[in-house]
């Protein structure tokens, strides 16, 4: 985020920044700090937000960089077979042929496809899978699990990545899990 006069303009992580035009809360940073939307207006695909508390470029300028997130209760209702990218977090992770796979870690979002980071039920080591449905063939967040059908080799241990960081609270179609 940067700020105008006060301003802040957010590059929004939703497929939906209309919804910053409804919201009355937003909440700043991993902090989370409760901030009351004073005012808000899209210009193309950016969000520019006046927020309570912050009225001077440099007001602005400390809340670079960090991230935006809104209420639960205002998230969208999304379509049949599209999640939020942090309810994919914590689901199991099974083969279709029922063998436990793993728990989904985290969600990296990549230019191409997002990746799921699953900890390997076996050995502990995180897996990345890609979200397309040659791999992702069922998502059931109400039942806790994900059923994968990955190529062969996908969860052998020379496959295994270190991860850090994500960013969960994007929402994706089904292409994207």
């Amino acid at each position: 985020m940067f700020g105008i006069r006060g301003e802040v303009k957010v590059q929004p992580l939703t497929d939906f920044p209309e919804r910053f035009l409804k919201t009355t809360t937003v909440y700043v940073g991993d902090e989370l700090v409760e901030r009351r939307v004073l005012g808000a207006r899209l210009h193309q695909r950016i969000v520019i937000l006046r927020l309570e508390g912050v009225e001077t470029a440099n007001d602005a300028e400390a809340l670079r960089n960090k991230k935006l997130y809104v209420p639960a209760s205002e998230l969208i209702a999304l379509p049949p077979d599209h999640y939020y990218l942090h309810d994919l977090v914590g689901l199991r992770v099974v083969h279709v042929d029922g063998t436990p796979l793993g728990v989904v870690r985290d969600v990296i979002q990549s230019a191409g496809n997002d990746l799921l980071v699953i900890q390997d039920a076996r050995t502990g080591k995180d897996v990345l899978l890609p979200t397309v449905k040659e791999f992702v063939k069922s998502v059931d967040v109400a039942g806790g699990v994900i059923t994968v059908e990955p190529i062969p080799g996908f969860f052998d241990e020379e496959n295994a990545v270190t991860v850090q960081g994500g960013d969960k609270g994007e929402d994706r179609g089904a292409d994207d899990a």
